[in-house]
């Protein structure tokens, strides 16, 4: 009898391990693909590993839950109330991490359809088993290896690079961009908390701006404007093309390599920085961080529910890591090598906003891990359609504010530990130095969160300087608004070199004796249609006209002003010095400012080549207007043929 009974117990355990197993290939195949779908369509790079390791630690805890669910095999119809009940406990944690609760299909739809797959497998599991293990391995494989396969038939972007011949004692560049940080919430620039020392410090020793402007308000088109020099409407690198063509606009890192004969090497734990988004031309090595993907974590399931279980994870974006290579790398350089261009990107002030090292997590504030975990989700949320009420966007904006300068203090922090890896090797000095955000980030102003949507200050304003003791006298300061497209000709101008390109906005090195430069200040903003898509026409992410999510914007500052257009929504005015919160439209009021900052706007659109906001958007864009001896130039450069 009792060996009876031990052999009913193990059936149990067999069958339920077998149940688990089952539907756990079901969901994390489902999951996975929605994950790949998600790659393909926003032309991420092939980040095979992790989500090779989001469908094993997905499949491992529906083995276990299935297992553990054995019991339900002694119950009537189990055959369909172990899998049933398997979903529906799916669901709840589905509906626990769910990106955005109010977004049915987000959350309920993945179990529904791993139970249809689960029974379908089955099925065929009955006749002929062997073949449902295939099918599985199959199928998981092909839905791992196909962004692997998209990026075969990519433009190869990763090219060798022709150098040129470097002068003796040529500086390094070091191009630090400090991801999501905005000026508003650095104490370089009288922000209340420390959450910038290491800026501080550095701006004693170089050239400080102090309304410096992003042409973008994410990533890609922020980091193509950087690389080139140019806006993205002329380089044609935005959230409808999102690509960065190789033709006809070179590179900062080839225009270092050709014309100065720099090395040319790429620190990032960003995935825009890469092959993917054609951002990665002229580098001749890239340390490919991003793969490791910890900071795409909440994009994933099975991640959000690790972290909601406070059971481990990732306690930093790759930051830690890229620091690490860089340190790797400079260890091994050769002492009698060339110049070195070495950019650098820091992720750590973008969502999610909790994923910092223990000592930032808790630096302004005290709550539970769980409660953050909470409020970020929320947070991340509204970035993908989630709609707040009054009280949910009080609950969260202390906190994310807080949390949010833990990530900027950490940025620093990075930012710090990178530098003294030149000033240790006794080399800080032969450095251009330059440090700057790519974007930044709204943090609850006009009820927002996040970025890529808002044109807000909070989202264009950044901390940019640069250090250089052999051109740049420490403890320089310039006012006045400067757009960062300039750093790609400001770079140049130090290195004491001669651009094949025309930047659109020249040199920004005689700020040091008071001159007019940086202009002009213009941002873009084109639509993102997957998170467009997420609203309701009409209808955005907060309030003001600045934040819909819809069409598309150019912005254009000029003083205090700041003159926004939208396709759809018109055209306003803003005295930022006035109204820094862009509360208030004054276009009406000030109508003559306001048609003085058209017709400069119009004039920068003619002379720069810069088309239409409403223009039709083709990837890649024809080339701009280019004279004789520009188009021969780049023809013997190898950027255009005959």
């Amino acid at each position: 009898m009792a060996d009876l009974e031990k052999n009913a117990n193990l059936d149990l355990l067999k069958n339920g391990l077998r149940g688990g197993m089952g539907f756990g290939a079901a969901v994390s195949i489902v999951h996975v693909g929605n994950g790949i779908g998600l790659i393909l369509v926003l032309g991420l790079p092939a980040l095979t590993v992790f989500a090779g390791q989001a469908l094993l630690l997905e499949f491992v805890f529906a083995s276990a839950i299935g297992t553990l669910m054995a019991p339900l095999y002694k119950l009537p119809n189990s055959r369909w109330t172990h899998p049933v009940l398997m979903m529906l406990f799916w669901l709840g944690l589905e509906r626990w991490v769910a990106v955005d609760p109010s977004k049915l299909a987000m959350w309920v739809a993945p179990p529904i359809i791993s139970l249809v797959v689960f029974a379908i497998g089955r099925a065929i599991f009955e006749r002929k088993p062997a073949v449902t293990y295939g099918l599985a391995v199959a199928l998981s494989a092909g839905l791992l290896l196909a962004p692997v396969i998209r990026d075969m038939g990519k433009e190869e972007v990763m090219v060798e690079v022709e150098r040129g011949t470097p002068e003796a004692g040529a500086p390094d560049v070091l191009f630090i961009v400090m991801d999501t940080v905005r000026a508003q919430s650095s104490s370089v620039y009288g922000y209340e908390r420390p959450t910038t020392p290491v800026l501080e410090e550095l701006a004693k020793e170089g050239l400080l701006f102090n309304d410096a402007n992003a042409p973008a308000t994410w990533s890609l088109p922020a980091h193509a404007a950087l690389f080139t020099g140019t806006f993205p409407s002329y380089n044609n690198a935005n959230g409808e093309t999102r690509f960065l063509a190789s033709k006809p606009l070179p590179t900062l890192a080839e225009e270092l390599a050709r014309q100065g004969g720099y090395e040319t090497r790429c620190f990032s734990a960003n995935p825009h920085i890469s092959d993917s988004f054609g951002l990665t031309r002229g580098f001749m090595a890239n340390d490919k961080a991003w793969l490791s993907n910890d900071g795409g974590r909440n994009f994933t399931f099975v991640f959000r529910l690790i972290d909601a279980f406070g059971i481990g994870g990732a306690d930093d974006k790759g930051g830690r890591k890229v620091v690490g290579n860089i340190e790797e790398w400079m260890a091994s350089r050769p002492e009698d090598g060339p110049p070195q261009f070495v950019f650098v990107n820091f992720l750590e002030a973008h969502f999610p906003f909790h994923q910092v090292p223990e000592e930032f997590l808790w630096k302004w504030q005290n709550n539970s891990r769980s409660e953050l975990n909470n409020i970020n989700q929320i947070a991340f949320g509204v970035q993908f359609g989630r709609q707040l009420s009054t009280e949910e966007i009080e609950r969260v904006r202390q906190p994310l504010t807080d949390l949010y300068d833990s990530g900027v203090l950490y940025t620093d922090y990075l930012v710090g530990q990178t530098v003294d890896i030149w000033r240790d090797a006794g080399m800080l000095d032969n450095t251009i130095v330059v440090i700057v955000g790519d974007h930044g980030e709204v943090v609850g102003e006009h009820d927002a969160f996040g970025h890529v949507t808002p044109v807000l200050e909070q989202d264009l304003r950044v901390p940019m300087l640069f250090r250089y003791p052999a051109k740049i006298p420490g403890g320089s300061t310039y006012d006045d608004a400067v757009s960062t497209v300039g750093i790609y000709a400001t770079v140049m101008d130090l290195a004491g070199l001669d651009s094949i390109a025309k930047p659109q906005v020249t040199t920004l090195l005689p700020a040091i004796d008071g001159a007019d430069v940086g202009k002009p200040v213009i941002a873009e903003r084109f639509e993102e249609h997957m998170l467009a898509s997420r609203f309701a026409p009409g209808t955005a992410n907060g309030k003001g006209e600045q934040v819909n999510p819809h069409g598309r914007f150019r912005t254009y500052r000029s003083g205090d002003y700041k003159l926004v257009q939208h396709t759809t929504d018109g055209e306003f005015l803003f005295n930022l010095k006035e109204d820094p919160e862009e509360m208030y439209d004054i276009a009406e009021k000030e109508w003559k400012v306001f048609d003085q900052l058209k017709e400069e706007l119009a004039e920068y659109q003619q002379s720069l080549g810069l088309p239409n906001l409403d223009a039709e958007v083709t990837a890649p864009r024809e080339a701009p207007e280019m004279t004789a001896s520009e188009r021969q130039a780049l023809i013997d450069l190898g950027y255009l043929e005959e």
